[in-house]
C-alpha cells in the first residue's frame, strides 16, 4: 500500500520554508521503497530545483524525520 507523509522543513541560504511529500510503501512488515515524492514552495513543486548535494541532505533528513514520526506514531498507536 502507497502512502504519503508531509512535513515543513528550511532549505538554502535564506531558510526558506518548504513542505517535503515523503512517498512510502508498507506492508504488515514495515515500511520500503523510502523517498522524497515533491518539495513544495509557495504553490510550486520546486524538487528540480535543488543540486545533487542539497536533495542528498534533504533525503537524509526526511529518513530521519520518517523514522521519528514511525516510533512516535506506534507509541501513540500502542496506548
Amino acid at each position: 500500500m502507497e502512502s504519503t507523509w508531509e512535513f515543513d522543513t528550511t532549505v538554502g541560504a535564506g531558510s526558506e520554508v518548504v513542505t517535503v511529500v515523503y512517498e512510502y510503501s508498507s506492508d504488515e512488515d514495515g515500511t520500503y521503497n523510502e523517498s522524497i515524492k515533491e518539495v513544495w514552495f509557495e504553490t510550486r513543486n520546486v524538487i528540480g530545483l535543488f543540486s545533487d548535494e542539497a536533495f542528498k541532505e534533504l533525503e537524509c533528513e526526511a529518513a530521519m524525520r520518517f523514522q521519528h514520526h514511525k516510533l512516535n506514531f506506534k507509541q501513540t498507536s500502542d496506548i
